[in-house]
């Protein structure tokens, strides 16, 4: 048994396998392009259960120490929170759990068996060849990694600023990959050493996922000569400790998340002036918000609606650059088309300007392989299987989907993984690969959003800013043990809920009456609408023709674990045998007797009156229902309902001669740090010792 033996099966489970592909998905996984279950982490994170947290997140992505740091959370923009108060911090929560975690992963790496005998070559190790390499060895491939960097990471490592991601968590996830037997050829460029064409010939398969290495720039007079970098290779020598001379002023072009990793990777460096000039105002700027905001409060300036015309020079030093006024990024069909207003221009003062208006694939080896390049440069490749016009080379990753997150590009790995397998068992591959699009719970109607409390939304400390502009550490602090179990509690559990079993089911308006929320529609059977449903269970218990069944664990289940909770009872003991059920979401199970035997579950609404006699049945001395405090509670209208399973328990148990002072409510008055549950069942534990023990 778990510590305490708390009952190690999750109150949070995934969906059941028979219900998997007709139920939509939640927001929130929906929105993950890698689909990651956030609902079943953070459920398990809610119980203290980091580890299976851990499990959860990797199991569909094995950079997730790096999205931990620097994902653009779109899970969290579709969070159904939104419409209630703030969304769920999802990352965050994804990172505690992953920290949580560091020695269990690294106790668990091993060597994997390479059983299909045949040999795949992955040409690039960012977040798509990395993923791909993770699968494939998984499926039993011997698999080789080319890198050119003398690092695996490819832009993970090479371009973003420590101070965003250290090298530290990306190593986490690059020896998780290579630990499988993953062989590694680093400093090891195709196209030079080596043609495509011959490490095709070498492999049964190559996979190229080069990502956006090199970086795009502009054509406009001065912009040759010193004092004008691009972005990329100014960002390689901040990741590779090297340090550029850009003088007291430096001027940063354009307004994405790599411009802005350029400017306040400079500010670090130590330059006095930083500014960026950018053609969008601040609403169509499209770098992060938050990213925008940090950068501000480092003292950047952000010059916007101003467009590059020249670079000036006094003997070739750079003075600066001449920008001129924007009117439109935009044309009325919303496709990048900027007018200028020649007539008002300006200077803008810098010794060095770094260019970050995009990035570009390095096309070179390719344009010298069997692979097809089209007329604008793109690699010409079929997205159903993810093949290149070659044979045997597949293709993954920003180098075909253009820009993106690095979790859309472990996403686009894993179908590259897939395709590959199945080509290399002689399967076919079109409409084998998953889908990217997911049917998703739609949003939450206001007139429930209203019946939900308000939560504060747990903040993220950061380092002042005239702090963290004097070094390239990572400045955002992470969540303690509290502020990440509160957090997790805040969890909906949306896509979690009921389902009806339509043969069962007597349309007798039970569930109707029940449900705080309206989430049943009753005609000639019963059918609870997902996206009013919030997974609290208090119908199934309810349900005469026992036709409604819960996605994440069934309130039957709690029945059938309890026997092996219980276990077998020592004839001996000195203690008493009691079972708690707990609420997960609340607290971590923490200091409870090691006599309680600790049953979390997603809510105590889920508990019927046979569960509570059931652990009598099996030998326990009592039973304690440990339900939310006043006013803690995530759900409406629970404890009338718990009170009445509980009472009618006492009832039955009564009848049967027992004492039903044995079966007792207990109400947390705190959460987030499970001593409140502590104290209460120890206390209830010396009411029931002395009742005295119960003959087996």
């Amino acid at each position: 048994m778990a510590p305490n033996d708390a009952c190690t099966l999750e109150s949070y489970r995934p969906y059941g396998a028979e219900i998997k592909e007709t139920r939509p998905y939640s927001p929130c996984r929906a929105a993950c392009p890698a689909h990651t279950d956030v609902q079943a982490y953070v459920g398990l994170i809610a119980q203290g259960k980091y580890t299976e947290a851990f499990e959860v997140i990797t199991s569909v992505n094995p950079i997730a120490s790096v999205c931990s740091m620097i994902c653009h959370h779109p899970c969290e923009q579709s969070c159904r929170r939104c419409g209630i108060d703030e969304p769920l911090a999802v990352r965050h929560l994804k990172r505690f759990a992953i920290e949580q975690s560091k020695d269990y992963r690294r106790a668990k790496r091993k060597l994997t068996q390479k059983t299909k005998g045949k040999s795949i070559g992955i040409i690039g190790s960012g977040p798509s060849g990395l993923t791909a390499a993770r699968d494939l060895a998984d499926m039993g491939y011997s698999v080789t990694i080319y890198e050119k960097h003398p690092v695996l990471g490819g832009m993970l490592a090479a371009a973003i600023p420590p101070y965003r991601l250290p090298r530290e968590v990306l190593k986490e996830d690059v020896d998780d990959v290579i630990s499988k037997g993953v062989e590694v050829k680093t400093g090891f460029e195709v196209g030079k050493d080596v043609k495509l064409d011959d490490l095709a010939k070498k492999h049964d398969a190559v996979l190229v996922a080069i990502g956006l290495s090199q970086s795009r720039s502009l054509n406009i007079p001065g912009v040759e000569g010193p004092g004008v970098l691009l972005a990329i290779p100014y960002l390689e020598d901040v990741a590779f400790g090297r340090k550029p001379a850009l003088g007291k002023k430096v001027l940063v072009i354009g307004g994405g998340n790599v411009a802005m990793d350029v400017a306040r990777s400079a500010r670090r460096l130590g330059v006095e002036k930083v500014e960026m000039v950018c053609l969008e105002n601040g609403q169509e700027i499209p770098a992060w918000k938050w990213e925008v905001d940090e950068a501000v409060e480092e003292a950047i300036k952000i010059n916007y609606r101003w467009g590059p015309k020249a670079v000036k020079r006094e003997n070739g030093k750079v003075l600066g650059l001449e920008v001129t006024k924007v009117l439109s990024v935009f044309d009325a069909n919303k496709r990048f088309a900027p007018t200028f207003d020649n007539n008002v221009t300006t200077l803008l003062e810098a010794d060095t300007i770094i260019i970050t208006i995009g990035q570009m694939s390095n096309m070179a080896f390719l344009k010298e392989s069997s692979v097809k390049i089209d007329e604008r440069g793109r690699v010409e490749w079929n997205q159903a299987t993810q093949m290149s016009s070659a044979k045997n080379v597949f293709v993954a990753g920003e180098v075909v989907t253009g820009p993106g997150s690095a979790i859309a590009a472990v996403a686009n790995g894993r179908r590259a993984a897939l395709a590959m397998h199945l080509f290399l068992q002689g399967e076919a591959i079109e409409g084998r690969l998953p889908m990217q699009e997911k049917e998703k719970i739609a949003q939450m109607p206001s007139e429930v959003a209203e019946k939900i409390a308000k939560v504060p939304r747990q903040k993220i400390k950061h380092l002042a800013p005239e702090v963290r502009v004097k070094t390239m550490d990572h400045f955002e602090m992470g969540f303690t043990e509290k502020e990440a179990l509160q957090e997790a509690g805040r969890c909906r559990g949306c896509g979690g809920g009921a389902v009806v079993d339509q043969k069962k089911c007597m349309a007798c308006l039970t569930c109707l009456r029940v449900c705080p929320y309206g989430a049943p529609v009753v005609e000639a059977y019963s059918t609870i609408r997902p996206e009013y449903c919030q997974a609290c269970g208090l119908c199934a218990p309810e349900c005469p023709a026992q036709a409604i069944s819960m996605v994440s664990y069934d309130v039957r289940e709690i029945r059938n674990t309890i026997p092996a909770l219980v276990g077998k009872v020592d004839a001996g003991r000195q203690e008493p045998v009691i079972v708690a059920f707990m609420c997960s979401h609340h607290a971590k199970v923490l200091g409870v007797p090691n006599n309680v035997k600790a049953f979390p579950v997603h809510c105590t609404s889920r508990i019927d009156s046979l569960d509570v006699l059931k652990a009598f049945e099996v030998g326990a001395d009592a039973v304690a229902v440990v339900r939310c405090g006043s006013g803690t509670c995530k759900y409406r209208d629970i404890e009338p309902r718990v009170n009445a399973r509980v009472m009618r328990a006492q009832e039955l148990l009564g009848a049967l001669g027992i004492d039903k002072q044995r079966i007792e409510i207990l109400s947390a008055s705190s959460t987030g740090d499970g001593q409140s549950y502590a104290a209460l069942t120890s206390e209830f534990s010396g009411r029931v010792k002395k009742l005295g023990l119960r003959a087996k």
